[in-house]
């Protein structure tokens, strides 16, 4: 909605009626009767509203622009078209099992996290039944992987960790 200013013949002039009889008194300009004005004050105008209107709708505009670039920022797109998540990070490994054994092998994160990320890992095997796995000590720079396997086998793994 645009505001446009009230155009008038006669702007301050007045009809003048007697409230109780109807009976219509006479026409009157009026002016303003103040006194001394200390403060001039906003100018209540169309020009006035309007540009209010355009500030705030630059300002909410740029405010989501930002939001949005802060939010998009954790993302980037390579070459190939693949999204890459910056507070996402992956990985595998293998780790030599001796069986009835636990061994624990630790993994660094490619870069450190700003605070201790969740970790999610998977074993790779033709015998998954036979491997038990899980996770300790983890921190913003890497974790533990604890593999326990009922046999000697080299088990591959792949990890996951996000903030």
């Amino acid at each position: 909605m645009a505001f446009i200013d009230r155009v008038v013949e006669h702007p301050g002039r007045f009809t003048l009626t007697n409230a109780d009889t109807g009976e219509v008194l006479g026409t009157f300009d009026l002016a303003r009767a103040e006194g001394t004005v200390t403060e001039e004050g906003t100018q209540l105008n169309a020009s006035n509203l309007n540009q209010e209107i355009a500030d705030a709708k630059t300002e909410v505009t740029e405010s989501i622009s930002d939001s949005i670039d802060a939010r998009l920022s954790a993302f980037t797109i390579d070459s190939n078209q693949n999204v890459r998540v910056k507070n996402i990070q992956r990985g595998s490994g293998k780790v030599s099992a001796k069986k009835g054994k636990t061994v624990t092998k630790h993994v660094s994160f490619p870069k450190a996290f700003s605070s201790v990320p969740s970790v999610i890992v998977t074993p790779v095997s033709a015998a998954p039944n036979n491997i038990a796995v899980s996770t300790k000590n983890i921190t913003t720079k890497g974790f533990d992987l604890c593999l326990y396997r009922s046999s000697d086998a080299e088990t591959s793994f792949c990890w996951a960790a996000v903030l």
